[in-house]
């Protein structure tokens, strides 16, 4: 399946590197909320263009009784419209118009579960790299949010690009990458920002997805986003 992502170290950079370095600003807290998310049931995920205001991914998952995972994923961004549903026993999918079908007897079919996770449900979705991050750029502030009652703890971490550059794999040519977490009094992720500046022919833009985690643990059932009634009989 094709992601949705302008900036593809949202789904590219899941691993927590092992360093010997002193903790950086705000690890412990970002260490934990990686394992809390791990730890879930259920939830919602929706990763927003912070620029245009629009959601492009939504991400659905909950473990059944037997741990095995059912979701949906539906993105939609410049052309590109994907939805996914998967229960453990078949997987509908529909690319650009194209719905096709996969049960648990293809070949190419895969279930995921507590053990192998969605690797949107895994902890590597709230992105953390310590060896490409730049020591002396980290920020952790306490500052007002509109809405929220009490302060939050906000922490920017800003990466060198020359070492995460090899797991980009969008178009052009990255040219900065940093990610802004907000935790509230208790030291529960609210949400996370990942910004980058992207070079493309003599072009530079710059990107902004805002990554929030809903309906954790609430999640009742996990609806089929595919309009399955499109399938050829």
């Amino acid at each position: 399946m094709r992601w949705i992502s302008a900036i593809a170290l949202v789904v590219m950079l899941f691993l927590t590197s092992c360093s010997s370095k002193e903790p950086l600003p705000g690890e412990e807290l970002i260490l934990d909320a990686r394992k809390d998310y791990r730890a879930l049931d259920s939830a919602r995920v929706e990763i927003v263009n912070d620029i245009t205001g629009e959601t492009e991914q939504t991400f659905t998952f909950k473990y059944d009784e037997k741990g095995i995972m059912v979701y949906s994923y539906t993105g939609d961004s410049d052309g590109v419209h994907l939805k996914q549903f998967n229960n453990g026993r078949e997987q509908f999918t529909y690319d650009n118009g194209v719905v096709t079908v996969l049960s648990s007897a293809d070949l190419d079919f895969t279930a995921y579960s507590r053990d192998v996770p969605y690797p949107m449900a895994d902890e590597g979705l709230i992105l953390f790299y310590k060896n490409g991050i730049i020591p002396e750029k980290c920020l952790l502030q306490e500052v007002s949010l509109q809405g929220a009652a009490n302060p939050v703890t906000h922490i920017k971490h800003e990466y060198d690009v020359s070492k995460i550059s090899s797991e980009y794999s969008g178009e052009g040519e990255l040219k900065s990458f940093s990610v802004d977490y907000n935790f509230d009094c208790e030291g529960n992720l609210l949400d996370f920002i990942e910004s980058a500046e992207i070079a493309n022919d003599d072009e530079t833009k710059s990107y902004r997805y805002l990554v929030k985690i809903y309906d954790k643990n609430a999640v009742e059932k996990v609806e089929n986003v595919v309009d399955i009634s499109d399938i050829d009989n």
